[in-house]
């Protein structure tokens, strides 16, 4: 009995990995997107070229492999969360959504975890200015099979689920459940959904960007419309204004940092 409450002990301290790790991650990435903003600095704002540029130092690559096992931790823990249901949602239709939605959640993750992989090993060229090479090669690639068109349009489909979801989680505080407000500070508490409205929002305008660009690369079989996280920043900024740009640059230093809130306030002996 002692050894299974210990277990499960460890298994619920997996989120609070996850979201110190992510919340390094979405902080940085608002940080540079401003810091290209004001030509500080030429691009980068994306999470594979992050992880390369980190990659390049000692101390960086000590931040890579955290990086890396609280991605890991994030996964297993979403993958838990939507088979085991430990919220109660239930198997009817809108339980079922929302545990798909909690699983399509952890597709950035997966991302983040093979991109990490990639650069600790020396086997991925991701380079360190922005520019998503490496997911433009993969679906120029894909393009040249039968019926490759239809894999990223199926991939440009989920990406654009996964933003609604994205949305609709800060939106309605779907997030609550896991949140232990009185585990934070005072001081830190008003400051909590304000940070998830507006991270969740950035994240989600940001997936819906990319998996819109996804959908016309497998529409139109053209590798070159595929875009990433700081293209997408570039899209907002070019085509939208830089106001908005700006906003969601901010917005996601604001989910980066409620991510950090989220895994202070979990709480692993919670039932």
């Amino acid at each position: 009995m002692h050894a299974t409450k210990q277990i499960k002990r460890w298994i619920c301290l997996l989120p609070v990995y996850g979201c110190f790790s992510t919340g390094l991650i979405y902080v940085a990435i608002g940080v540079i997107a401003i810091l290209s903003f004001l030509r500080l600095k030429q691009g980068g704002a994306d999470e594979s070229s992050l992880l390369a540029y980190l990659s390049d130092y000692t101390i960086g690559r000590v931040f890579v492999w955290i990086i890396l096992l609280g991605s890991v931790s994030y996964i297993i823990w979403r993958i838990y969360e939507s088979l085991k249901d430990p919220y109660g949602y239930g198997r009817q239709l809108k339980g079922i959504a929302l545990r798909v939605g909690i699983a399509l959640s952890s597709v950035a993750d997966a991302f983040i975890a093979y991109a990490a992989i990639a650069v600790l090993l020396g086997i991925s060229n991701i380079p360190e200015n922005g520019q998503p090479q490496e997911q433009r090669q993969l679906v120029s690639q894909l393009l040249q099979h039968n019926m490759g068109n239809w894999a990223i349009i199926g991939a440009g489909l989920i990406i654009l689920i996964t933003a609604i979801v994205q949305l609709l989680y800060g939106i309605t505080k779907g997030y609550k459940e896991r949140l232990d407000i009185d585990r934070l500070y005072a001081i830190l508490k008003p400051l909590v959904h304000p940070l998830a409205w507006a991270g969740y929002v950035a994240r989600g305008i940001i997936l819906g960007i990319i998996g819109f660009f996804f959908l016309k690369a497998g529409v139109l079989e053209n590798a070159r419309y595929v875009v990433n996280t700081d293209k997408a920043f570039d899209f907002i900024g070019d085509r939208v204004g830089h106001f908005y740009f700006i906003a969601v640059a901010v917005g996601t230093i604001c989910y980066g940092l409620f991510m950090f809130a989220l895994g202070a306030a979990d709480n692993p002996d919670k039932e």
